[in-house]
C-alpha cells in the first residue's frame, strides 16, 4: 500500500478540479449506504479492497488507473452524529504526472461504476436518486 496519500488539492493546488471532485463525491456518498459487500464492488471495478486501511474508515477500495497512479476511495457510514461520507485520495510515484482534470474525471467515473454495482446488487430496493442517474 502507498505510504503517502494526496488529495487533488495537494497535487494541483486550489483549482476548480478539486472543488468539482469534492462536490460530485458528496452527491454520490449516500448511495454507498446500500453497499453490503465492498469486496465484491472492488472486484466489479477491477480494484481491490484494502484489508487494513492506514486511515480510519469503514472500508477502503484501491483502483490503479495507470502504473504509478492509484486512487483510493474511503467510506464512512452514517451514524447518529455524522452523515455518510466518502473521500478520494491518490497515491503512487506517477500520480503527480497525471493532469488533475483527468484524475477527477477518472475518480468520478469509477464511483459511478461502483454505483452501478450497488444498483445491480439491490434489485427492488428504493435507492437514492443518484443510483438511477449514473
Amino acid at each position: 500500500m502507498a505510504s503517502k496519500y494526496f488529495t487533488l488539492k495537494e497535487i494541483e493546488g486550489v483549482i476548480v478540479h478539486d472543488i468539482y471532485l469534492k462536490k460530485e463525491v458528496e452527491r454520490r456518498a449516500m448511495a454507498f449506504e446500500f453497499l453490503a459487500q465492498p469486496k465484491d464492488a472492488a472486484d466489479y471495478i477491477g480494484g481491490e479492497l484494502v484489508p487494513h486501511p492506514e486511515i480510519r474508515c469503514d472500508w477502503m477500495i484501491k483502483k490503479t488507473f495507470f502504473p504509478g497512479a492509484e486512487v483510493y476511495f474511503l467510506y464512512n457510514r452514517k451514524d447518529e452524529e455524522l452523515p455518510a461520507s466518502m473521500q478520494v485520495l491518490f497515491a503512487g510515484a506517477g500520480v503527480k504526472e497525471v493532469c488533475g482534470e483527468d484524475l477527477a474525471v477518472l475518480a468520478i467515473a469509477t464511483i459511478n461504476h461502483l454505483i452501478r454495482y450497488i444498483r445491480e446488487s439491490n434489485p427492488g430496493k428504493e435507492l437514492p436518486d443518484i443510483c438511477s442517474k449514473v
